[in-house]
């Protein structure tokens, strides 16, 4: 029964996920989201969207097939994304030898905004799968199969540079030099493919959207995302994952941790935190201080937090069992029942899984134009959500253009334009 419960809770999960895809039709993680999918939906008939920096490579190339099934297929695709993700969190916290393996699963799940975004067009929950992968492979002592995994990381999500630089560190650490190389294998590939796309084997890098010193949503507390990982996790596992932190430092200090633990799980997260921190700080790499990319290292913060789970019936309750159980099954009912409670770091369900509001009046504006029978018509409008309501490829400036002067000025009788912006 102990070996197949991850199994059974996968088995719960999917189900879980297949009710949810079912009963809310929201498109979680606000305009980007959708546009992702948009990306996906339509690559097959725009090849160069599959060399798309800003849409993600790896996502567009791996989402794509899901995505022809409209925006529900990208819902399946992040949902077998997150049950690997989970399955892989486990098999990690068991090779690293940590007690109560299946917790991590638990806290994984049950992370607010990991749930949410599981049904999402967006790109997070993939890095977290790339990433967790890349770690059990190395804790396996599969080096070159992890290298080759992770020199794609950075074409899923760019912060995918800062996980490769761990990845580096760690190899140095162990040795093993003769795969560091390997960690090319994915940006080789990408700039041989898309050099028929940008005639420039060195597009990986110069189409980088982020590669710049400054940043268009400005800047922010350092703190900032210390603040908001809250709303990341809840409340539960926020607790958790601090004590957790200082429980490695202690380890660390007592040099009782090995190197997997301490480069591919405290270097790692501490990098892409620190890094994120620092961003919107200096208001660099066009930075939005998005909460959400915490999301791609959620599998490390699981396996911290499940550090502190472990801690505090030690702590509390030195060699008495009966009491470390009791306090580990309360722990656990927190943990499961709080995404569900009236707290605002837990999931809204409404506006977190339902169409906002924007997006039912566009609804209501569509439904109009059916009754007058005026669907079949030259579009213009911003908003993306038009695009995926009317089935219409948003790539095709015979279809659509986005609002300018210029376009108002050359519409022609019959064309319609969705005033959505001011």
């Amino acid at each position: 029964m102990k070996k197949n419960l991850i199994y059974f809770i996968l088995l719960f999960y999917a189900a879980i996920c297949a009710f949810t895809i079912i009963y809310f039709n929201g498109t979680c993680g606000a305009d980007d989201s959708i546009v992702h999918y948009l990306f996906a939906r339509y690559a097959p008939q725009h090849p160069a969207l599959y060399f798309d920096h800003w849409a993600k490579p790896v996502f567009v190339l791996l989402a794509s097939p899901f995505a022809q099934l409209g925006f529900n297929g990208v819902k399946i695709f992040n949902t077998l994304v997150s049950l690997l993700t989970i399955f892989y969190t486990y098999k990690t916290a068991e090779e690293l030898k940590l007690k109560n393996a299946i917790v991590a699963v638990i806290i994984l799940i049950f992370s607010p905004l990991n749930y949410i975004l599981t049904f999402s067009g967006l790109t997070e929950p993939l890095f977290a799968l790339f990433t967790i992968a890349g770690i059990y492979l190395c804790s396996k002592q599969k080096y070159f199969t992890a290298s080759v995994l992770i020199s794609f990381l950075p074409y899923v999500r760019s912060e995918g540079l800062i996980i490769l630089g761990i990845f580096i560190l760690f190899f140095i650490v162990k040795k093993a030099w003769r795969v560091i190389p390997v960690l090319l294998t994915g940006s080789i590939c990408y700039a041989l493919a898309g050099y028929f796309v940008y005639h420039d084997l060195l597009w990986v890098f110069t189409k980088i959207p982020y590669a710049t010193t400054g940043s268009v949503y400005g800047s922010g507390p350092i703190t900032h995302f210390a603040e908001q990982y809250i709303y990341v996790v809840g409340v539960p596992i926020y607790i958790l994952f601090w004590i957790g932190l200082i429980t490695m430092g202690v380890k660390i200090i007592n040099k009782k941790i090995n190197a997997e633990e301490l480069v591919l799980l405290f270097f790692a997260l501490g990098a892409f935190f620190l890094a994120h921190s620092l961003f919107w700080f200096l208001g660099i790499f066009n930075s939005a201080g998005l909460k959400r990319v915490m999301i791609g290292v959620m599998p490390i913060a699981a396996m911290i937090a499940l550090y502190g789970f472990n801690i505090i019936p030690e702590l509390l309750f030195r060699n008495k069992q009966k009491q470390q159980l009791i306090l580990e099954t309360l722990l656990i009912i927190y943990i499961v029942i709080f995404p569900l409670t009236p707290n605002p770091a837990a999931i809204q369900w409404k506006d977190d899984m339902g169409l906002r509001k924007d997006q039912l009046a566009i609804i209501d504006g569509i439904n109009f134009l059916k009754k007058e029978n005026k669907l079949k018509h030259f579009y213009t409008y911003n908003h993306h959500y038009f695009s995926l309501a009317l089935n219409i490829d948003p790539f095709d400036e015979t279809k659509h253009k986005k609002i300018t002067k210029q376009c108002i000025s050359e519409m022609k009788s019959g064309d319609i334009a969705f005033w959505d912006t001011i």
